[in-house]
């Protein structure tokens, strides 16, 4: 029997497809979990994050349109779309300051919601965040990628595997060229949201140099570091990475956090 419900939320001609782990309590005014995925990627690499969230507030992992079992949208979607179809699919659940949860690219959708909306949510958490501009082509990044492979467990190297074939090549690269124009690093200087960013320590697409100037541009912050994993950290570590959430859901204060084990 499955954990999760899986829902369907249609916006226009977009739709979300959406896992949802644990009771409906956000309505009520407690928190939920709203949990985005890279490119490529989708819900399923935050099964294990999902499972461990759910006894602290309802979780929606979501896929976004043309990723995971979402349909594809007719045309190429940039940021600002994930991010205001995001919106919308907060608003129609009724959802009351969720943690807004991104990794690789989805930190950058987080990022955008939040910048779109300041009063949606308080608190912000960006695992792994891209795009370094010291990789800004998608060569860059194919080489980061193909370097993070060696440093991957092979549970995430297949899930991701898995559904980069289901993407495909034309879905991909419909996508990839919004995530490499998205300006992590300008727009994070607007937030006003208390944000924490996770990194894995070994982690080539996301370098600790990026994270410096990240945390660095990001008015109220945070930083943690996960020794011995890399860029899927959520699926490598997933305790370190909830109890990092819900303690950041639960202060929603900027400071500095130490490197932890996996």
């Amino acid at each position: 029997m499955s954990d999760f419900v899986l829902r369907r939320f249609d916006h226009g001609e977009l739709t979300l497809l959406v896992r949802e782990y644990g009771d409906d309590r956000s309505v009520g005014g407690t928190r939920a979990f709203v949990l985005v995925h890279g490119i490529g990627a989708s819900s399923r690499y935050y099964a294990r994050l999902s499972r461990l969230l759910a006894p602290h507030g309802s979780v929606y992992a979501v896929d976004l349109p043309g990723f995971g079992a979402a349909p594809s949208p007719a045309v190429p979607l940039d940021i600002p779309d994930f991010a205001a179809l995001l919106r919308a699919f907060a608003g129609a659940r009724g959802l009351v300051d969720p943690v807004l949860v991104g990794h690789s690219m989805g930190s950058q959708v987080v990022t955008e919601v939040a910048l779109q909306d300041p009063g949606l949510a308080s608190s912000l958490v960006l695992i792994a965040p891209v795009v370094d501009p010291a990789a800004p082509s998608a060569l860059g990044q194919a080489l980061r990628l193909l370097r993070d492979v060696f440093t991957e467990p092979p549970a995430a190297n297949w899930i991701v595997a898995v559904d980069y074939l289901r993407c495909g090549p034309r879905r991909y690269f419909s996508a990839l060229p919004a995530m490499l124009s998205y300006r992590l690093e300008e727009r994070v200087a607007r937030l006003q949201v208390s944000t924490l960013v996770i990194r894995g320590s070994r982690d080539p697409v996301t370098p600790a140099g990026w994270a410096d100037r990240l945390v660095a541009a990001i008015p109220r912050s945070s930083r943690l570091d996960v020794r011995g994993a890399s860029h899927v950290v959520q699926l490598a570590a997933p305790r370190v990475v909830v109890a990092a959430i819900v303690a950041h859901a639960r202060i929603g204060v900027a400071g500095s956090a130490p490197e932890v084990d996996r």
